[in-house]
């Protein structure tokens, strides 16, 4: 899986069928209730789905026939465990779930959580004043000073 995570977190646009966007959806939602509902986390899963077209919302990890599909699964359950602020150990163990029958090792997995941390704190690149307020928030989704340094110097 490492040829797909190692350019950036931004997966290649590709041909989405309805069935993959289904499941990456069905895959968000399990995510988002595995702890217990959360606003920020249902907002997200909202927004993707207004723009699916008629389907059904089922997990089938077989109609992800790609590595970027899969990838863009992984980093779509990741997203949403990171939504309201907080991975909560149940998140983590299904998120690790489904990327290991997806075909990742634990490698892969990391970089995939460190990839979408990255990509949420970059949100707050060139920011000096708060810059230490920002890199707890970086260190608490488990992000290494040069991660935090590359979200954020980028």
């Amino acid at each position: 899986m490492s040829e797909i995570l190692d350019a950036s977190l931004s997966v290649p646009d590709v041909e989405v069928a309805a069935a993959a966007a289904w499941t990456i959806a069905a895959g968000m939602r399990e995510v988002s209730v595995a702890d217990g509902a959360h606003p920020g986390e249902s907002a997200v899963i909202d927004e993707f789905e207004r723009g699916l077209p008629p389907g059904r919302p089922v997990v089938d990890l077989q109609s992800l026939t790609t590595p970027e599909l899969r990838a863009a699964f992984v980093q779509s359950i990741v997203l949403v465990a990171y939504a309201d602020g907080s991975v909560s150990e149940v998140e983590r163990e299904l998120v690790r779930r489904y990327a290991f029958q997806l075909g990742f090792d634990e490698e892969s997995l990391a970089r995939v959580w460190c990839d979408v941390a990255v990509d949420l704190l970059s949100t707050f690149n060139g920011v000096r004043v708060y810059r230490d307020a920002i890199a707890a928030i970086g260190e608490s989704m488990g992000l290494d000073p040069k991660s935090i340094d590359q979200a954020l110097d980028a």
